[in-house]
């Protein structure tokens, strides 16, 4: 939901990928999210899953994690780049996680997904 979001809020001309700690390689987005994401006008049926690697963390200008918890794992496994990692409730001085709705109902899905959109448009905010 995170990389739909981003590329509506942030603009499809940023290149945006979407990585986990512990992804199922090439999963699918969860029914959930997709309904979500739907409701919104965002289409993320194309949308595959993949581990965060160090090829791209090199590659990438920025990581924006979900959590503090995730910041500081991917700071642990690939400290050389740490200044590019700060967790999406970091903007906009929340200082909230963005709980993971796996498994959960549709609206514990639109409940992320509101969170998400309020600290990406927190982020475009400070790009500005």
């Amino acid at each position: 939901m995170a990389e739909g979001l981003a590329k509506v809020i942030l603009g499809e001309e940023k290149e945006l990928y979407s990585a986990g700690l512990a992804a199922g390689e090439g999963m699918t987005a969860s029914a959930q999210a997709i309904t979500v994401m739907n409701e919104m006008g965002i289409d993320i049926n194309e949308h595959r899953s993949q581990m965060i690697t160090e090829e791209l963390l090199d590659w990438v200008d920025w990581v924006i994690p979900m959590t503090q918890a995730h910041e500081r794992r991917i700071n642990q496994l690939f400290p050389q780049y740490k200044a590019k990692v700060r967790y999406l409730g970091a903007w906009g001085e929340q200082g909230c996680d963005i709980s993971d709705p796996w498994g959960g109902s549709v609206e514990s899905y639109r409940k992320s997904a509101q969170m998400i959109s309020e600290l990406l448009l927190f982020l475009k905010e400070s790009m500005e």
